[in-house]
């Protein structure tokens, strides 16, 4: 039996106008996971209460132990504006360097992006690196700026410097896109208040607000500065929940998958645009040939693979025999299925235009392109960075080889910024990650979700001489 909302998402998968792919990237710390928590409560996917503090699409044991993403996490939710409800497929990406490889995925599936930025501590180093990773990708940006409540509260900023700190930040952000966006996106897709692409505001205190909401609902600065010396911000949550103003935003700003792949498919597949698949692409046909490329693979204790991913045209439902192009050969799809955060929604059949999980394609890899007939794949997804810091590990009982070669196999799977040799022979194998941090993730996983006891080696840093 289908609940309410999955059969919304499913009505509203077919409507390409009322979609919005879209991702949120930031530095480090910035709140961005509990910003989405904010938009998920406003969409109704979790209570009020629990938004902020429960870190929803957090739901790895050692994210909530240490209070970062350490996964990217898709949640499909509906957003109703001016009367019309709109379907929003979101990825919320890690901010920590080491995992900087699941934002370049995540780039891949979406159309649009929220770039936060602290009031704070503004731009910093990662966030010019998701800057770059969603424009590489011609990922439209917006600009969310955070943790306002901060400069009122504990900076005690006056409004007249509050405004000189948010000119400075969106000032950084346009340069970065100005010196990033390829030719033709360098000034069209610059942030600006009256534009209506930048929002401010608090996810702790679950307020935001954009120039247009102000516009409309008569809300002035003074209003904001007002309600906390009277500490009375939770009124402010009521007058501007974050959730309706950003998910407002993104909606009016960031395109639909029709719109954005006419401009993003002959960046990212190089086969022939006038062909019927080219078309189809370029169209985001749901009647043209399935064209799928999976971003993400979880191994899923009951479902087994379960590849997250695009899908850029046609439908897929389950049963139908589709095209690995890199493997080169045939399989059936399983099962197919859309997002609710860490709950994963079978369904009937999805179609083009949205994000969505696929049971079935045994053996796939990130960055796959699946089709019903061999086509053109879809251009690989480049990482910034590669892998500097070695460990080598190994099983403490000799029975275990065998189960950690099949280990390190998944972990090469679930996470391709991790390079994996294998030797069988000796049972020591070497792992390179992004960082000490990704490394002692992978390590605890294995012991933890994967349950084998290993030891390692301390690391061994790569250096590469570059040219200056």
């Amino acid at each position: 039996m289908v609940d309410e909302k999955t059969e919304k998402i499913q009505k509203l998968m077919k409507q390409k106008d009322k979609i919005r792919n879209i991702a949120i990237a930031a530095h480090i710390d910035h709140g961005k996971t509990t910003f989405s928590d904010n938009l998920l409560a406003g969409a109704g996917m979790i209570s009020e209460e629990l938004a902020g503090k429960q870190l929803v699409l957090d739901f790895h044991g050692d994210e909530a132990e240490r209070g970062i993403t350490i996964d990217s996490a898709n949640v499909s939710m509906v957003h109703n504006v001016k009367g019309e409800d709109h379907l929003i497929n979101l990825i919320d990406t890690p901010g920590h360097v080491d995992f900087g490889g699941d934002v370049t995925r995540a780039m891949r599936a979406v159309d649009g992006c929220i770039i936060l930025t602290c009031a704070v501590e503004g731009v910093m180093p990662q966030t010019e690196t998701v800057v770059r990773q969603a424009l590489k990708e011609l990922v439209k940006p917006v600009l969310f700026i955070n943790k306002v409540d901060r400069l009122i509260k504990e900076v005690k900023l006056t409004p007249q410097a509050m405004q000189e700190k948010f000119i400075k930040i969106i000032d950084h952000v346009n340069e970065l896109i100005e010196n990033i966006a390829p030719e033709g996106y360098k000034e069209k897709w610059k942030v600006g208040v009256g534009e209506g692409t930048v929002a401010f505001g608090s996810a702790f205190h679950n307020w935001a607000l954009s120039f247009d909401y102000m516009k409309e609902h008569n809300i002035t600065f003074k209003d904001v500065i007002d309600a906390y010396e009277n500490d009375n911000h939770k009124e402010l949550a009521k007058k501007a929940p974050l959730h309706e103003v950003v998910l407002n935003m993104s909606i009016t700003h960031h395109p639909n998958p029709v719109d954005a792949q006419e401009y993003r498919v002959p960046k990212i597949w190089h086969g022939d645009l006038n062909s019927e698949l080219g078309k189809g692409l370029i169209n985001c046909d749901p009647n043209a040939e399935p064209t799928f490329v999976p971003i993400k693979i979880v191994i899923d204790k009951h479902a087994g693979e379960v590849a997250a991913g695009r899908l850029f045209s046609g439908t897929i439902k389950q049963g139908d025999e589709v095209y690995m192009n890199l493997a080169k050969r045939k399989t059936r799809v399983q099962q197919v299925s859309v997002y609710k955060g860490a709950q994963r929604v079978v369904v009937d059949e999805v179609s083009a235009g949205n994000i969505v999980g696929i049971v079935g394609l045994k053996n796939i890899f990130v960055g796959e392109t699946v089709s019903k007939n061999e086509v053109e794949p879809f251009e690989s997804i480049k990482h910034i960075f590669e892998p500097v810091i070695t460990k080598s590990i190994e099983a403490k009982k000799a029975a275990d080889l065998p189960k950690l070669v099949e280990v390190l196999k998944q972990i090469g799977k679930e996470d391709p910024s991790i390079r994996i040799e294998i030797n069988e022979q000796t049972g020591e194998s070497l792992m390179s990650g992004m960082g000490e941090l990704h490394l002692e993730i992978i390590e605890n996983r294995i012991k933890t979700e994967k349950g084998l006891d290993v030891k390692t080696s301390p690391p061994i840093v790569v250096y590469r001489e570059t040219v200056g």
